[in-house]
């Protein structure tokens, strides 16, 4: 490439150095009198290379410059956790933002507002880090309502992800029992919200909205703030939550306004009355939210509208808060407040526990089957051949039902597959898409590759097989075996299976809690198989062990354990230090780890 370019004005310019000379306007009239001659063709050859080659110059130079453009839009817009970040592998490098703390309960006395002047419009304080660029999304529109900064979508996917890598952390494997792990309480599915953000923030579909801009929580202004309107009793809960994510400063709820702002009866409000209330909580809040004066003078007042736009003498121009309603307040503050506990440990079931009812047995397939792939990668095959879906949503709804094996209902389906969209709007949408998944599959499969009975839609097995009907077959076994050798054998069946995370290539959110599931059953087998084996063979099953989770902290202490009884403690010590390391990799996300818990009855944004 750098002889195609350089390579022709270099050799000219030696040529017009040496040989040229300008021609006479008598020489230039002889030389058209002259026939064609072997140096007129061959100067005319190189006068057409010359033009192709600047040509030639003039694409690469379009093309570097479009490269170059691309790149710095890509560096001047920051950097979105997606729903594929919802797992622990893929979570290094996500950036964090900083919002207050929000305190509830009974405000402690400010300063009074004369004694320090405000800034004539506090939006403005500091409007290189709070004001977004201009290719900065500014939102995400809830279906039932509602709307969210893009900054605290951002913050709320990147604690979803982290509260998923403190589960992976934390789980200790049990070899006396390994089993399915479909019902463990710390594996079930996240609030509804978590999803929806995700799947808006993947799709990039916060562009729609481009005005007013957002205010977030970190720019309020000291004092009382009054909301009045429409929109302010979903604004005062946007601020709740924005400032429950982070640990930088404090906002005040009075308590009779929180139980008026969050669902009467509902199992958050208690905790949250107990966490930030009582005796002891001697932090000044910098601002409290008011939605009356009666208690309180307010110092500034501001007039929210339905969609969370507010005004106010001291805003110089419209400003859109976070809204929420108390269903979805209620399940992001009981998620802020799991992300500070510890994992709670997955006991084996006892024998009167419920169990997870068996999959419906499967009918024997027909000549022409097809094969849905989930273990390590979610693809289908038809008579083994690649078969390319239409529509990408097609494959999705495949999957779903594949490891939903009793079905689901139209609801179900269409909050899983599209969680960011209104559900009145998107019935026909699921509609149009199992049509056309039919249209395309009957001629191959002979049947239907979806059965509706009433109002549950169920993957038609006599055509459709998938990797996960064995791997339920060697769980079970593993579960129920008898015996060191019998257990053993199950083991090893279920550690042949496992060939990778659920769909580890697709970014659907609903799949997260299924791959931990399976992560944690096949992590089981290595670890009773290693519980069972000479030194050596343990040391070999529970290397793989920890390749399958490399956040597990439980493995790589037996690992190192072993290291250690086999002489290698530099190898050991290795180890836990590139566990350390990998772990904080992912932790940094600007959150100062040593102020958790240290305002007591105040909530902290630690993950």
């Amino acid at each position: 490439m750098l002889a195609v370019i350089a390579g022709p004005p270099l050799l000219a310019g030696i040529w017009l150095q040496h040989r040229w000379q300008t021609p006479t306007r008598a020489q230039i009239t002889a030389w058209a009198e002259q026939p064609l001659t072997a140096g007129t063709i061959i100067a005319g050859c190189l006068a057409v290379a010359g033009l192709a080659w600047l040509l030639l110059l003039t694409h690469l130079t379009r093309r570097a410059l479009a490269v170059l453009r691309r790149r710095l839009r890509r560096m001047r817009r920051p950097a979105v956790p997606t729903a594929a970040q919802m797992t622990a592998s893929s979570m290094a490098g996500v950036v964090a933002f900083t919002l207050p703390t929000a305190s509830v309960g009974h405000p402690q006395p400010l300063p009074a507002a004369t004694d320090t002047p405000q800034p004539s419009d506090p939006a403005r304080s500091d409007h290189h880090t709070d004001r977004p660029t201009q290719v900065e999304p500014p939102g995400v529109a809830l279906p039932g309502g509602g709307w969210i900064p893009y900054r605290t979508a951002a913050a709320i996917t990147a604690l979803a992800a982290a509260l998923w890598l403190q589960r992976r952390r934390h789980y200790r494997p049990d070899p006396q029992h390994p089993r399915d792990h479909h019902n463990d309480p710390d594996l079930q599915p996240l609030p509804d919200t978590v999803g929806t953000v995700a799947d808006a923030l993947t799709d990039d579909a916060t562009g729609a909205d481009r005005t007013p801009p957002p205010l977030l929580a970190q720019r309020l202004p000291d004092g009382v703030l009054l909301l009045t309107g429409p929109g302010a009793a979903a604004s005062a809960r946007g601020i709740i939550v924005e400032a429950a994510l982070s640990n930088t400063s404090t906002v005040a709820v009075q308590s009779d306004d929180l139980a008026a702002l969050l669902p009467p009866g509902d199992p958050v409000t208690p905790t949250i009355a107990e966490l930030m209330t009582g005796a002891g909580n001697d932090a000044v809040a910098g601002t409290i939210i008011v939605l009356s004066e009666e208690p309180i003078a307010a110092t500034h007042r501001w007039h929210v509208t339905t969609d969370g736009t507010a005004t106010g003498p001291d805003l110089t121009e419209p400003r859109r808060l976070c809204t929420l309603d108390s269903q979805t307040t209620a399940a992001l503050l009981t998620l802020i407040q799991r992300s500070k506990q510890p994992a709670p440990r997955a006991n084996p079931p006892s024998k009167t526990a419920p169990r997870t009812p068996p999959a419906p047995r499967v009918q024997p397939a027909t000549a022409t089957q097809a094969r849905l792939t989930l273990l390590g990668d979610c693809h289908l095959t038809a008579d083994g051949e690649p078969v390319h879906l239409r529509r990408t949503a097609s494959l999705q709804i495949l999957a779903y039902l594949a490891i939903h094996p009793h079905g689901a209902s139209r609801t179900e389906l269409t909050h899983a597959i599209w969680p960011d969209l209104p559900p009145a709007t998107i019935s026909q949408r699921l509609h149009t898409t199992l049509a056309d998944l039919r249209q395309q599959l009957r001629p191959l499969l002979s049947e239907d590759p979806i059965n509706r009975h009433e109002d549950r839609y169920r993957l038609n097995a006599r055509v459709i097989s998938t990797d996960l009907h064995p791997w339920r077959t060697a769980v079970n076994a593993m579960t129920h075996a008898v015996g060191t050798t019998e257990r053993d054998r199950a083991c090893r069946a279920v550690i042949d299976l496992y060939r990778g995370e659920i769909a580890a290539e697709h970014t659907w959110h609903w799949v997260t809690p299924v791959r931990e599931q399976t992560r944690r059953t096949v992590i089981d087998a290595y670890a009773t198989r290693a519980e069972h084996a000479d030194p050596d063979e343990a040391l070999s099953l529970l290397q793989r062990a920890t390749s399958i989770d490399p956040y597990s902290e439980a493995l790589h202490h037996q690992v190192a354990s072993l290291l250690r009884a086999g002489g290698d403690h530099v190898g050991a010590a290795d180890l836990i230090k590139r566990l350390h390391q990998r772990v904080a990799t992912v932790d940094t996300r600007g959150v100062d780890r040593s102020k958790f818990g240290s305002l007591p009855g105040y909530w902290h944004g630690t993950r």
